[in-house]
């Protein structure tokens, strides 16, 4: 069943860090704001454990686990990329 695949929670996963991608690389809005370019990727982060715990609520395991595993991907993407130091 399409509504509770591992590929269609990993498009979900993408939905919130691709906003914050595009919103920290293409507008000025973090430096209005006062965010620094990690605060917008921490938020999305924040928001797909929102998703996750959603997800597991309504019985859409599968889902879940897509979602959890692009948010590991994408942070550990992040930390190794950007040479974020973790102390």
């Amino acid at each position: 069943m399409w509504l509770n695949s591992f590929l269609s929670g990993l498009g979900i996963g993408m939905l919130a860090p691709t906003i914050a991608h595009i919103v920290t690389k293409f507008t000025s809005l973090p430096m209005l704001l006062g965010f620094k370019s990690l605060g917008l990727y921490v938020i999305a982060a924040l928001i797909n454990l929102l998703v996750v715990r959603y997800l597991y609520r309504k019985g859409f395991e599968q889902r879940a686990r897509g979602v959890i595993l692009i948010t590991f991907v994408l942070a550990m993407l992040l930390i190794f990329t950007q040479k974020l130091p973790l102390n």
